[in-house]
């Protein structure tokens, strides 16, 4: 990226010695003392031209090579090329820098455009006022097209969090809940190819972070495992569909060019609840026979010593001691073999309003 933190360096009648700039107003008068009076024109908006706005390395929450936003990005190229209005790039200068805080895309976009010839000179910028972390704030409420993937979205608060933030303030001002700032961060916690599932859309949060608290880094393998078993499903789908003479599915812009078909995109995968196959022990014989004893002894006991309270209605029972910790001791083993359920239902109502909201 050019450096044009010195616009005034070398100019006759400017001070060599003037202090980087760090407000727009201030950013412009260098830049047009440079010599240069079409790098900076003004009406009701501020308007700079493309080389003069920078992005801040590792500011963006964005992953540039995710094919979603490879195709927006182009999206709104051929938008620029064709002359479309779009809303003013938010800039923030910092130390003589120029920095883009809302509209990455748009500026990539832009350039992109310029590139294939599109008369783009200059873009129309806004002033962000703050500081940083009202500019993180800023990334986190503002991308109205392109939103971001529920990754991206944890490394902004975590990034938040890093300014001492606690989670009742990121949550104030994002609009959400508290709730929902603590669990997208806790997203942060799976293992790397969990979180690559997650960035994809094939595995929702809620169910991730559920298989997570429940077998811990054995969840991993279990979600991988799911997933394996799925492809191969899917690629067994395919080839019959095949074998049985049916045209793959197009999408509506294979439709239209027929004369370079795009390649057959890659089948959705989803993995919910019922296509985890949790871990389970084989309950022994010894166990299943150590059960029955203990139960038919502690039944026996009450029916002997209940006592009715139906006024209250209670039972009151007697049992021995070491009755009871042997009943507590078969149940503890019990436990172990429970084979519960990962998430409860799939899509459960509370788990999307807690973690779905940003996906």
């Amino acid at each position: 990226m050019t450096e044009h933190n010195q616009y005034d360096e070398n100019q006759e009648g400017t001070a060599h010695h003037q202090a980087p700039a760090n407000d727009l107003s201030t950013f412009c008068e260098i830049a047009v003392a440079s010599g240069n009076t079409g790098n900076v024109g003004e009406t009701n908006l501020t308007w700079l031209a493309l080389d003069l706005i920078e992005e801040q390395v590792g500011f963006n929450l964005r992953d540039y090579e995710r094919p979603d936003t490879v195709k927006h990005i182009e999206r709104l190229a051929l938008a620029w090329e064709r002359s479309e209005q779009f809303q003013p790039i938010e800039v923030q200068v910092v130390d003589g820098h120029c920095y883009v805080r809302d509209g990455h895309c748009r500026l990539r976009a832009a350039r992109l455009a310029a590139s294939r010839g599109a008369p783009i000179k200059r873009l129309p910028v806004i002033e962000l006022k703050g500081n940083d972390q009202l500019a993180c704030v800023r990334i986190l409420t503002s991308n109205e097209q392109l939103k971001l993937s529920i990754i991206q979205r944890a490394h902004g608060y975590q990034r938040l969090r890093d300014f001492n933030w606690p989670d009742e303030q990121i949550a104030s001002h994002i609009g959400m809940t508290d709730t929902h700032v603590r669990e997208t961060l806790r997203l942060l916690l799976l293992p790397e190819s969990i979180q690559a599932l997650l960035e994809k859309g094939i595995i929702k949060p809620f169910l991730a972070l559920d298989l997570w608290r429940k077998y811990g880094g054995a969840s991993e393998q279990i979600i991988l495992d799911a997933y394996e078993v799925r492809k191969r499903e899917q690629a067994e789908l395919l080839a019959k569909a095949a074998n049985a003479g049916d045209e793959p599915l197009a999408t509506p812009v294979q439709k239209v060019d027929q004369a370079q078909p795009a390649p057959i995109p890659e089948p959705e995968i989803r993995l919910t609840s019922r296509h985890i196959s949790a871990p389970t022990k084989r309950i022994g014989k010894k166990l299943i026979t150590n059960m029955t004893s203990t139960m038919t002894g502690i039944s026996k006991l009450m029916r002997e010593s209940a006592i009715i309270d139906a006024n209250n209605g209670t039972i009151s029972v007697q049992i021995p001691i070491e009755e009871y910790e042997r009943f507590m001791s078969i149940s503890s083993e019990v436990s172990k073999h429970r084979h519960d359920e990962p998430a409860g239902k799939p899509d459960s109502e509370n788990d999307q309003q807690v973690l779905g909201l940003a996906s």
